[in-house]
């Protein structure tokens, strides 16, 4: 046979075949896909189809909710600014199981307070969330938000006042080399003790700004005068030294703000090694001297010096002036002591979960007409100020369900959680609940009502 004759029908013959056998394979696959029958019936084929069947997902509605779940937490974050749209939150917690765990979560949350506020603050609450499932889905919703205070177990728990005879441990003694480090200011003398106290709080952040201004840790007196109108009943009206900082204001937040150091310490180290001649100082009697005229100076310490006439020796003097255009006060350095905002929340705890508020500074025949005016009857409300009297009380309950301080004074009682605190700071003696802090929880009271009236002389 000729090999380079070609072989004649041999093409054909394999292109009929190839058709044959692909029409063939059509035809059983066809037939298995119209029969649903699975080309293998091995376990892996038999795996594979039935993860692609659509399965229908059941919950178990007693089962514990998963309080972690960031959808949950998500959700729980948008139903609260919806449902509080005046309210500015600033942060939230993460959410913890409820009671009973099945259907509710507790979260926390800090907002900011309202801006009249004197401490401009962030405030903290903590709710207890009812969350619903879909039996079938297991989607979340939100059945309804409680009240105030009402999801205690998202609550961060306080510091135990166990020891609360026993006063706070000084601060570690600063070796010679971080002393000689730092850089002070001083502020010696001046008038501003037994002053009210926003005179007293005038002239700390005056201090507090300078300092921040020099980048300089504050030498302060941790202690203060209490002004007379301030005295607590029974202890004669006189001013009384020896009050603490800290049973007013909130010292580690001040802190955290400009540098401190407690004057009688900072004296001791510097009579350790200050006055040896190893560090240097400057003295400024001239309160009108600007800032910037020794914001160059490389003393360790500078000591501002206040005479003996007022008033000219107050200390916010340095803050008038030239001084207007660098020293600025930082209000936000302030804010009230944790122990008193404490009682501020149990009060408002007590309280329904929305209440109107009046502040009273005067009294006269027109004080009803302009409550009524101010407030819708029915509502309750929370009554504050110096006006404040029985008669007053008794007239108002006849159209509101009426709430004052004094009702609460078991929160300042001797065996309350504040008094406790107290006197562990004071090392072991009784502090009283004097004036100026019934001042403080009942304006901060007052702020937090939805309608606020005030009525002033």
């Amino acid at each position: 046979m000729d090999p380079t004759r070609p072989l004649l029908g041999r093409g054909t013959l394999l292109s009929s075949s190839a058709h044959a056998a692909a029409a063939l394979l059509l035809v059983l696959v066809l037939v298995v896909t119209l029969l649903r029958v699975p080309l293998s019936t091995s376990p892996r084929a038999v795996s594979i189809l039935a993860d692609h069947k659509p399965q229908e997902q059941a919950c178990d509605p007693t089962s514990p909710l998963d309080c972690a779940d960031p959808r949950l937490f998500h959700l729980m974050m948008r139903s609260a600014i919806e449902a509080f749209p005046a309210v500015h939150f600033a942060r939230f917690g993460r959410p913890v199981p409820g009671d009973p765990p099945s259907a509710s979560c507790d979260m926390a949350w800090r907002a900011r307070s309202d801006s009249d506020s004197p401490s401009k603050a962030t405030t903290k609450d903590y709710r207890r969330f009812a969350i619903a499932r879909d039996p079938h889905t297991c989607a979340y919703s939100v059945v309804s938000i409680g009240d105030y205070h009402s999801g205690p177990n998202a609550r961060k728990p306080r510091r135990a006042a166990t020891n609360a005879t026993i006063a706070p441990p000084p601060p570690p003694a600063l070796s010679r080399s971080q002393f000689a480090q730092g850089a002070y200011l001083a502020y010696l003398g001046g008038g501003d003790r037994c002053k009210p106290m926003p005179h007293y709080l005038r002239s700390l952040l005056c201090a507090v700004a300078e300092a921040h201004y020099l980048n300089r840790t504050l030498v302060l007196d941790l202690t203060l005068c209490l002004a007379a109108s301030y005295a607590a009943p029974g202890t004669g009206g006189m001013p009384e030294e020896g009050k603490r900082l800290a049973f007013y204001i909130d010292v580690e937040h001040l802190h955290s703000q400009v540098p401190i150091i407690e004057e009688s310490q900072f004296w001791a180290d510097w009579d350790r090694w200050g006055v040896q001649g190893q560090l240097r100082s400057r003295l400024i009697e001239d309160t009108r001297l600007t800032p910037i005229k020794f914001s160059k100076v490389r003393d360790a310490l500078i000591v501002r010096k206040f005479g003996d006439v007022e008033p000219g020796n107050y200390w916010y003097n340095v803050c008038e002036g030239e001084a207007k255009g660098v020293l600025h006060p930082l209000q936000w350095a302030i804010h009230w002591a944790p122990s008193l905002m404490h009682i501020v929340d149990d009060i408002i705890s007590r309280m329904q979960p929305t209440f109107d508020s009046v502040h009273i500074d005067t009294n006269g025949e027109d004080l009803r007409r302009r409550l009524e005016e101010g407030l819708d009857g029915g509502q309750q409300v929370y009554v504050a100020g110096e006006g404040v009297s029985s008669a007053l009380v008794e007239a108002l309950k006849k159209k509101y369900t009426v709430r004052y301080l004094d009702e609460f004074e078991d929160l300042w009682g001797t065996d309350s959680k504040w008094f406790l605190e107290m006197r562990r700071l004071n090392g072991g003696v009784p502090v009283e609940f004097d004036g100026y802090m019934r001042e403080v929880v009942d304006r901060e009271v007052f702020l937090r009502g939805e309608k606020k009236v005030e009525v002033l002389r």
